[in-house]
């Protein structure tokens, strides 16, 4: 099932719901461990220059101080969390209304690319990614997550009488689906991990251990997949391929 206009969709979306309200404690708890994982693969440094592909209520800028953040370019569709970013962030808020589709950067600008619970929505993700692909210079990260196996779910449109995804979740994923995408957009070196056991949230253990640092409740957490082998959530990491090898020889 695709969107019949995403950009619209999307524009409203961000206009109707609040990206940067509170939370509950378990949706707050997976939200962390989803952003902990994308740090750990992506291991940012000062001097890296990061787009942020569907920036929602920019937790990326949040994770860093000002005098140690890495540039980090938030893209967004929608112009009303693009604005509160800005409001939040200053001038250190890089951003940039734009459909991840057609981004509107030249080749090789990025060091790294995350999109982070952003593919589900998109009606293309193939396209997304190769357009990440390009923004990135030779050696530059590309990293995603997304839900894995996700079962999707409909319910009826009182207002068209359509069938309506849950969550406005479009796509699922797992770890053969990421690997061809990330082949088709060239970028090589690919690996994945997956995490958040479901048996953990279905015991309400999660909540429990949302104190741990990220090191040990991810020890924990694989634990609990040898015992039931179900996870809630994938990251995905590939390397922007060098152009043209025969460049770096001069003879």
């Amino acid at each position: 099932m695709k969107l019949a206009d995403h950009t619209a969709h999307y524009r409203i979306d961000a206009e109707q719901f609040d990206y940067f309200e509170e939370r509950s404690g378990a949706d707050r708890d997976a939200a962390r461990r989803i952003q902990e994982a994308v740090l750990s693969e992506t291991r940012l440094q000062q001097e890296d220059v990061v787009l942020d592909l569907g920036s929602g209520n920019g937790w990326l800028l949040e994770e860093f101080d000002a005098k140690h953040s890495p540039r980090i370019v938030a893209v967004d569709l929608g112009m009303k969390n693009l604005r509160r970013l800005r409001e939040r962030h200053g001038m250190r808020a890089l951003v940039v209304a734009a459909d991840a589709a057609h981004l509107p950067f030249r080749p090789g600008v990025f060091t790294a690319v995350i999109a982070s619970e952003v593919l589900e929505h998109l009606n293309d993700p193939l396209q997304v990614l190769r357009e990440a692909a390009s923004c990135l210079a030779p050696g530059g990260r590309c990293v995603v997550s997304t839900p894995y196996r996700e079962k999707l779910r409909y319910s009826l449109c009182i207002h068209c009488n359509r069938p309506t995804p849950a969550n406005a979740h479009i796509n699922s994923f797992d770890e053969h689906e990421h690997r061809r995408l990330f082949a088709a957009a060239q970028l090589s070196s690919v690996r994945y991990f997956t995490f958040q056991n479901t048996l953990l949230q279905y015991l309400r253990l999660s909540h429990l251990l949302r104190f741990l640092p990220w090191n040990l409740w991810r020890m924990i957490d694989r634990f609990a997949n040898l015992l039931y082998s179900r996870c809630h959530s994938i990251v995905v990491s590939g390397i922007r391929k060098p152009d043209d090898v025969r460049l770096t020889s001069s003879t």
